[in-house]
């Protein structure tokens, strides 16, 4: 980060320079990160928010997942459960609701840069879906719901549940 106004070397008490070491006064000049996404697991059906703010805003904020861009502005188009902002200009947090499987991914808050200040991305962060169970059933009856069975006959029947996976399904 680079820090303006005033820089001064230091010295020590009996007069001596202090090589390589300076004060900087002042705040940052550039746009920085306040806060940043984290890895996040949340169940389908409810929301999710990936923190981010950025101090010195001088760009547009935006996201991405998995590589893509989200787009840009508080409602991002094609992305209806989506919503980009906060209560204020500079937080730019990503709330999803509802979250479904197929959101899980890699999201990264970007911003662009602007009158002379470089563009700015913070680190990955994974958002994890999990799914409720769905209704059991026996897989040998999945077509017909009956299974015929001789007496004394043995037969081993399978059971599965399986909850939404990633897509949906």
């Amino acid at each position: 980060l680079a820090y303006g106004r005033s820089v001064h070397s230091a010295q020590l008490a009996h007069g001596d320079p202090l090589q390589g070491v300076y004060l900087a006064h002042g705040s940052p000049t550039g746009q920085y990160f306040l806060s940043t996404p984290h890895n996040t697991t949340v169940t389908a059906g409810h929301h999710a928010r990936l923190a981010c703010s950025v101090g010195n805003l001088a760009g547009t904020c935006q996201w991405t997942r998995d590589g893509m861009p989200l787009g840009r502005g508080r409602n991002l188009a094609g992305f209806s459960r989506y919503l980009m902002g906060g209560d204020r200009e500079h937080v730019c947090d990503l709330t999803i609701e509802p979250v479904l499987p197929l959101d899980e991914g890699e999201y990264r808050c970007q911003v662009s840069g602007g009158d002379g200040v470089p563009a700015i991305a913070s680190p990955p962060a994974a958002l994890s879906v999990n799914s409720e169970p769905g209704q059991p059933y026996i897989v040998q009856a999945r077509e017909e719901d009956m299974v015929e069975v001789k007496e004394g006959e043995e037969v081993e029947l399978e059971c599965q549940s399986g909850g939404m996976g990633r897509g949906g399904g």
